[in-house]
């Protein structure tokens, strides 16, 4: 009797152990859903927002032929909070339920050549510089219809002068803004219903 505990001991300790190890290796991956993750790095933006993750292949895929609405921006820079602030409010209000999010920054430092393409299908919107270069800046709103542009909107990002964005956003600017996007929402889901 004795010799059979101490075989099931064993074989328990033996079992534990192999669990111990087993489940202390495993990795154990969390997936963050995009709102949370948008919610991280835009910190004034809470949890129920509209904005969903996307790269430079499904930017493509977008202005390519499909629909969509597409906010190109990045963390990093500070007017891209406060345009997300104001988008993301105005969708909510018109029941939006997505808006594509396109963290450019390091793909225009890379200059790879999808990146490029995205230039090249906005390249009429787009501002030139002196010396006949274009980019994405940052933020940029852009409303897609089965790949025709209806809204291009990058004013903001071509602001001159020393104003923060706290001094800019006077109560008439922000009104002005939110007006601005909730009609370009509105013209883009009466389109749907027209199709």
């Amino acid at each position: 009797m004795k010799k059979l505990k101490n075989i099931v001991k064993l074989f328990l300790f033996v079992f534990m152990l192999f669990l111990f190890i087993y489940l202390g290796t495993k990795d154990y991956q969390t997936t963050v859903s995009d709102n949370v993750r948008f919610s991280g790095e835009y910190k004034d933006i809470s949890k129920n927002n509209v904005f969903k993750y996307v790269g430079e292949h499904e930017v493509l895929e977008v202005l390519n032929g499909k629909s969509g609405i597409l906010f190109f921006g990045f963390p990093s820079n500070i007017w891209s909070h406060y345009y997300a602030d104001y988008l993301n409010e105005m969708a909510l209000v018109n029941g939006i339920s997505e808006i594509y999010y396109y963290d450019f920054k390091k793909d225009r430092n890379l200059n790879n050549v999808t990146y490029n393409n995205i230039v090249l299908k906005l390249k009429e919107y787009l501002a030139t510089t002196d010396l006949g270069n274009q980019d994405l800046t940052a933020p940029t709103i852009v409303f897609v219809k089965s790949g025709n542009v209806l809204y291009f909107d990058d004013e903001i990002a071509h602001l001159k002068g020393n104003v923060t964005p706290e001094e800019y956003f006077t109560d008439y600017q922000k009104s002005a803004l939110k007006t601005k996007f909730d009609v370009m929402i509105k013209n883009y889901l009466r389109m749907d219903k027209n199709e």
